[in-house]
């Protein structure tokens, strides 16, 4: 497990903290466009501490199985101020890392390169629903590189399609861009990921060799961290990412889709930037400075939604959430015929 005190790193630079590249090049971030390090590692001495957050299943009235969330929320200053359960547990960021995969392609000079703007930085953050024009943007960045859906390594069906096409072709523009290999962009030891790891680690205020790693779903390497890290990374997440972060709230369709979680909190909290990663996590940077994640233990994507919008009533008010955000702490379920049987609850015991 990584300490919640790490020992901090320098941003990454050739000659920085962080290990070689293979074949000796430095990762190709500039040293002023690195973001300011995360402030994850104080650890406020009167944080509130509560109890986990426990969401239940309900069928019919009664109680069919529960899932357990940890969560942690940090104030403007990435200080953790309040705690449920333990967000100590370390996690995979998946999708939630996708915005700090983009920065490196900022500070690079990549998207400048292309001629890029914020429709780009949005879709390469984004976990999109599929639908025609987040494709066609795909697409269309795809010709920019002179390369085709068939150089995404995202899946072999969906392609432009895929929710995390905008993502990788964040990784193909910056292979194209310094001229390294194409067809494997997506594995370990590439340059484009030791670069994107390198950002992240920047932004997290860890020595990359600190950081777990792994191959997510779509086939990129993932970062693990403590939940209480993703929360003051995401509070600190405006100053750390000011350009996407701001791309993100102008296009927040872009960034999932009409029904989902992320773009309904970026459409109804103005000033909010959402992004949640599989296996039931959820980082969100408020408008007023803080920042929270939440974790579902048992990784069960359906309760990150309810125990979010448990977070943000306990911190907001409960009277200060839209209703169409509201509507997400209390989801259906459904049978085979589309027919509400049940719902989701949180309840955040005191």
């Amino acid at each position: 497990m990584l300490p919640l005190c790490a020992q901090r790193c320098e941003p990454p630079h050739p000659g920085g903290c962080g290990p070689p590249h293979p074949g000796g090049y430095g990762p190709p971030v500039a040293r002023d466009a690195v973001p300011a390090r995360s402030g994850y590692t104080r650890a406020s001495m009167t944080a509130r501490q509560h109890p986990e957050i426990i969401i239940q299943a309900q069928r019919g009235g009664t109680v069919e199985s529960l899932h357990r969330a940890v969560a942690a929320l940090a104030g403007p200053d990435g200080e953790i101020v309040e705690r449920w359960g333990d967000p100590g547990m370390v996690t995979f960021w998946r999708s939630s890392a996708k915005p700090f995969q983009a920065q490196a392609w900022l500070a690079d000079g990549t998207v400048e390169y292309f001629g890029w703007g914020a429709e780009q930085l949005a879709i390469m953050s984004a976990s999109h629903d599929g639908l025609d024009f987040q494709a066609g943007l795909v697409r269309d960045m795809l010709s920019d590189l002179g390369l085709s859906e068939a150089d995404l390594r995202c899946d072999t069906e969906l392609k432009a399609r895929h929710n995390c096409s905008g993502n990788h072709t964040g990784f193909l523009a910056a292979s194209v861009h310094h001229g390294w290999d194409i067809p494997t962009y997506q594995q370990p030891g590439h340059p484009a990921q030791e670069a994107a790891l390198q950002m992240f680690a920047a932004s997290v205020g860890l020595d990359p060799r600190q950081i777990p790693t792994a191959v997510d779903g779509c086939g990129i390497v993932c970062y693990a961290t403590p939940v209480s890290v993703a929360a003051a990374t995401f509070a600190l997440m405006p100053d750390l990412l000011p350009e996407i972060s701001a791309a993100m709230r102008a296009h927040p369709v872009l960034v999932e889709g009409p029904t989902w979680f992320d773009t309904i909190i970026m459409e109804t909290l103005p000033g909010s930037t959402s992004k949640s990663g599989a296996e039931g996590l959820g980082c969100v940077s408020l408008p007023d400075g803080r920042g929270f994640s939440v974790k579902i233990v048992d990784g069960a994507d359906r309760a990150m939604e309810p125990a979010a919008l448990a977070v943000l009533r306990a911190v907001m008010g409960p009277d200060a959430l839209p209703e169409r955000l509201a509507a997400l702490g209390r989801p259906p379920i459904k049978n085979d015929a589309e027919d509400v049987v049940g719902e989701l609850l949180a309840l955040v015991p005191e």
